[in-house]
């Protein structure tokens, strides 16, 4: 099977519904998923259902969980790339039926299989019981309904159930609502302008919007609705906190990062030299302010320190698709993430992130698991073979054939002569 999916991945997965692959970015999906797979295991595969805490890695494994952060930095990226590169070249924006058909193939399948695998065979999603959490069947048909449309967290009896890692495609699937209109705020902004500069404008102005809705979010979570960070109780402020509105600005850097990244396509735009140092310090440089600054329970909550996170993911995200200028062969770090193991993690990782969290406590209900800072790292790499078979058949069975019947879509093209900043050949058309 890893030599089909890797012999399969330009048929489906790998190469987008655009018909244009970016190296990278499958490495970057399996680095995401496995780190909130080992986030799960450390978090809840002891026997005792404690954290233990092994040697010099212990203040590291709370920060894998920054994993669902790199998510959100790419679908910012991939997802609004074809809006910006419409605004920015002057062509039509994408058809939102393709967009939204081609989103549904591409999410719903796997989650639907999974969810009801977990919830129904497997018996080990998350239920509300008042104020916790509990491990146990998905047997009531409305929250069955809810979390298979991602609405269990709109309210406060049902938030944070289903499969656990999915609240954050909850997230997901209110910005996939919301980026047509995001794309369409951009190119009504494009037609008000005649410059170079004021397209750039137009196609930012959404990741700018994005990023104030999440910090007007984060701020009303912390200060207007009482409750302490990242504890997931039956409170209105749960559901904030886990709440597209005080995500928002996760989205944000991905979707700035994607307008420079056209612009460098285009060559209007040029990186200067050293740019890669510069951006990997300031990724290490945020990432400590924010590893000393946060606790366990702040990590993607309302604290404002995991805005900054989004900001380092997305410096890491452009560490591997902005090419350097003139480079005659892909830096280090890209070819680490075009290793063949991480490429085949990467087109599996969606079902890797949804099959892993029913399975560890599967593994645990079971005496599967063990104690320890060795027991850990056992529970880790079986979790990890397990989850890597399952996600090998479910890609195969359900998300290949899905992806198979998504609509192509072309995305505009890049200019082939870019006239100097400041000017414009052609006035974007109306979506």
């Amino acid at each position: 099977m890893y030599v089909w999916i890797l012999r399969k991945r330009r048929e489906a997965g790998v190469t987008p519904s655009s018909g244009r692959r970016l190296p990278g970015i499958e490495g970057l999906r399996a680095l995401a998923a496995c780190s909130v797979l080992f986030y799960h295991a450390w978090a809840v595969s002891s026997p005792d259902g404690t954290r233990v805490q092994p040697w010099a890695l212990a203040p590291m494994l709370p920060d894998l969980a920054f994993g669902v952060t790199l998510f959100f930095a790419l679908s910012g990226f991939l997802l609004y790339r074809p809006f910006a590169a419409a605004v920015l070249r002057g062509r039509r924006s994408p058809s939102t039926r393709v967009y939204f058909r081609n989103r549904a193939l591409r999410i719903l399948p796997a989650y639907w299989v999974i969810l009801i695998a977990s919830g129904l065979m497997l018996q080990t999603v998350l239920v509300r019981s008042g104020d916790a959490l509990n491990t146990g069947a998905m047997s009531d048909g409305e929250l069955l309904l809810r979390t298979a449309t991602f609405t269990q967290n709109l309210t406060p009896s049902t938030v944070g159930s289903g499969i656990g890692p999915a609240w954050s495609l909850a997230i997901e699937a209110v910005f996939y609502l919301v980026l047509p209109l995001l794309g369409l705020l951009a190119a009504r902004l494009a037609l008000r302008t005649a410059t170079r500069r004021g397209l750039r404008a137009a196609a930012f102005a959404p990741a700018a919007l994005m990023l104030l809705l999440g910090l007007s979010g984060k701020l009303v979570a912390a200060a207007a609705i009482s409750g302490p960070y990242g504890e997931w109780g039956n409170t209105w402020h749960t559901v904030v906190e886990l709440s597209f509105w005080a995500q928002a600005d996760l989205f944000a850097f991905g979707m700035a990062a994607a307008v420079l990244h056209v612009e460098l396509e285009d060559g209007r735009l040029r990186l200067p030299r050293g740019w890669q140092l510069g951006a990997s310090g300031a990724a290490l440089g945020g990432y400590l302010v924010v590893a000393k600054s946060t606790s366990v329970e702040e990590q993607l909550s309302s604290s404002p320190a995991n805005t900054l996170m989004g900001l380092v993911c997305a410096l890491v995200l452009a560490l591997a698709v902005f090419a350097a200028p003139g480079a005659a062969r892909p830096n280090a770090f890209l070819r680490f993430l075009e290793l063949r193991f991480l490429v085949y993690v990467g087109v599996a990782s969606y079902s890797v992130f949804l099959w892993h969290g029913p399975l560890v406590r599967w593994l645990r209900a079971h005496d599967l698991t063990f104690a320890g800072g060795w027991g850990l790292v056992a529970n880790s790499l079986v979790l990890l073979g397990v989850t890597l078979v399952l996600s090998t058949l479910t890609y195969r069975l359900v998300e290949a054939p899905a992806l198979r019947l998504k609509t192509p879509r072309r995305e505009p093209e890049p200019a082939q002569e870019p006239e100097p900043i400041g000017v414009v050949s052609q006035v974007p058309a109306a979506p």
